[in-house]
């Protein structure tokens, strides 16, 4: 038998481990011919519709006002934003934070990356998007028409992303995460933060900052008959004024505001600020501080 030289085994050698890596490349060619996750670039409201935004629905459950789930409801009036909750009733109306409704309003109707995760119903469960699991967020005009309605799921931690579906639609997309802090059915957070309501001052947010803040949101009332343990009158530059009731309430107290707003004010405007009816909770310092500015104010 001719035996191979050194050279031509090397040469077999070669053609052997070329052959093995032809059949690793077509082994690998279905993976390389798949195509990644389609994606394109949406808003979740349509830019075209964002001023007409004249009512906001955010629900946890994802079942709405009548679901059972647990429901903020903000309404436009004029240049200001109410709001009110399922944790109240819907009987307490509270001056919605301005800021953060434009930041929400900002960010839906921004144009943003989507990618598609899934076009089967089956697979809602597993994005978290079903209709009794999901966070709703709606959008509509002066006519309650619908202009847009959200399902958020859970989100990716390795992308930063969210799972989200139109009610009008069964596809599940992921979009980019920074909505998340804004997908929250806390009144707290959505009420002005201020003792003194940008609505009623016209203040500025930075000058609205220098001051007092409230404590979260209470939907009680006091015992019918019982008197206030400190009342004040504070009056504004734009002729807006504030009646405050205070009651204790263990080491807390409870601040009942009465807001009047100034002579400026449109009439759907002063309509608006007569239904505000609402009440917070303070610590002990911010009472001190209150007072301080009421005596100062006489």
């Amino acid at each position: 038998m001719r035996r191979l030289s050194k050279a031509q085994g090397i040469l077999v050698f070669y053609v052997f481990d070329l052959a093995l890596l032809l059949l690793l490349i077509i082994s690998f060619l279905p993976f390389m011919r798949r195509k990644g996750p389609s994606s394109k670039d949406t808003a979740l409201l349509n830019p075209a519709y964002k001023d007409a935004v004249s009512f906001i629905e955010l629900s946890q459950g994802g079942g709405g006002l009548f679901s059972g789930a647990r429901t903020v409801s903000l309404e436009k009036a004029g240049t200001i934003w109410l709001g009110s909750s399922s944790d109240g009733n819907g009987e307490f109306v509270w001056p919605a934070d301005m800021q953060s409704v434009g930041k929400l309003l900002e960010l839906v109707s921004s144009v943003i990356r989507s990618y598609e995760k899934s076009s089967s119903r089956k697979d809602w469960g597993a994005f978290g998007i079903t209709d009794s699991e999901a966070f709703s967020l709606s959008f509509y005009d002066s006519s309650h028409k619908t202009l847009s309605f959200l399902y958020f799921g859970i989100d990716d931690p390795l992308t930063g992303r969210v799972s989200v579906r139109s009610a009008s639609d069964v596809t599940v997309y992921e979009v980019d995460g920074g909505i998340q802090p804004y997908l929250t059915a806390d009144e707290s957070f959505w009420a002005d933060p201020f003792l003194y309501p940008q609505c009623l001052t016209g203040l500025g947010r930075a000058e609205a900052e220098e001051g007092l803040r409230r404590g979260k949101l209470e939907n009680i009332r006091p015992r019918e008959g019982l008197a206030a343990d400190h009342t004040g009158r504070l009056y504004f530059g734009n002729g807006a004024e504030i009646l405050f009731s205070i009651y204790r309430k263990d080491s807390s107290y409870i601040v009942i505001p009465s807001l009047t707003p100034g002579p400026a004010a449109s009439d759907l405007e002063r309509a608006a600020v007569s239904r505000i009816s609402y009440r917070y909770g303070i610590s002990g310092l911010t009472l001190d501080n209150l007072l301080e500015e009421l005596r100062q104010a006489e």
